[in-house]
């Protein structure tokens, strides 16, 4: 493995290209997380007077379950947080993260879109094993999403599983253009990114995976900003707030704020 690796170890940038997809524990600090986490509850709480082209989605109750405090209005979707404040902005472009995609996609590193995916109490995800290329097709596949995990996330409250390696495999058949057959997946081969929180988990746009259900009382936070390298073009008409934002080239960061704790 390269040696101009930015942040990553030559063991973990093997293992990325391998399997697809890369669990960083504890990526950010407690102090870090206790205000990430306070600046999100600002977020899913105080839903007006955003930026037009922000948008929230909002989950009924199902029966048996109330919203978690942390979300009481049961956000459950958000397109362009980084559009929010100046903290989401540095969220996104955060050094330490852009190096890590840096490290896995290349030496020059674009945006490609922020969003929020939540899982209220007794979440039922409604979509099965797929990979995110159909939804994001560019003149080639170097894409990958950082997610920011605010809950412990495992089984039980809704974790991602992925399947090893399936990126290497290109892009699957699908049976709605978009949903990977379940007999097309080899079964017991997935395995289950429990994360803790301040965890990140690095996923490949090829990767197959799925979202699971959160049977609990507690609401899971997760935020997914996406990369790509400068080579891939888009090709399904990307209007996400800074897309194509270039963020490193040759190697070097081009916007390496410091995001200090407070």
């Amino acid at each position: 493995m390269s040696d101009a690796l930015l942040i990553l170890s030559s063991e973990q940038k093997e293992f990325f290209v391998e399997n697809g997809y890369l669990h960083l524990k504890g990526f950010y600090s407690a102090a870090e997380m206790d205000q990430m986490r306070r600046h999100f509850h600002e977020l899913v709480c105080a839903t007006e007077g955003r930026p037009k082209n922000m948008s929230y989605a909002f989950m009924e109750s199902p029966p048996g379950y109330q919203p978690d405090p942390f979300n009481p209005k049961n956000v459950v979707g958000m397109m362009d947080q980084t559009q929010a404040s100046d903290y989401w902005f540095d969220q996104f472009t955060e050094p330490r993260i852009v190096s890590v995609m840096t490290d896995l996609l290349g030496p020059d590193l674009d945006f490609h879109n922020g969003k929020i995916r939540n899982k209220p109490p007794g979440f039922v995800c409604t979509q099965s094993w797929h990979q995110d290329w159909p939804y994001e097709r560019h003149s080639r596949p170097d894409l990958a999403a950082a997610i920011t995990y605010l809950d412990p996330t495992d089984f039980e409250a809704g974790a991602t599983e992925v399947l090893p390696g399936s990126h290497l495999r290109g892009e699957w058949p699908t049976k709605d253009k978009f949903t990977i057959a379940d007999e097309l997946v080899p079964a017991g081969q997935g395995v289950v990114a429990k994360a803790g929180i301040g965890d990140v988990i690095a996923i490949h746009v090829l990767v197959v995976h799925r979202a699971g259900h959160n049977y609990t009382p507690r609401a899971r936070h997760a935020i997914i900003n996406e990369y790509k390298s400068a080579a891939a073009v888009d090709q399904w008409n990307n209007r996400c707030a800074f897309a194509g934002l270039p963020l490193a080239r040759r190697g070097k960061l081009l916007m390496p704020r410091v995001h200090n704790a407070v």
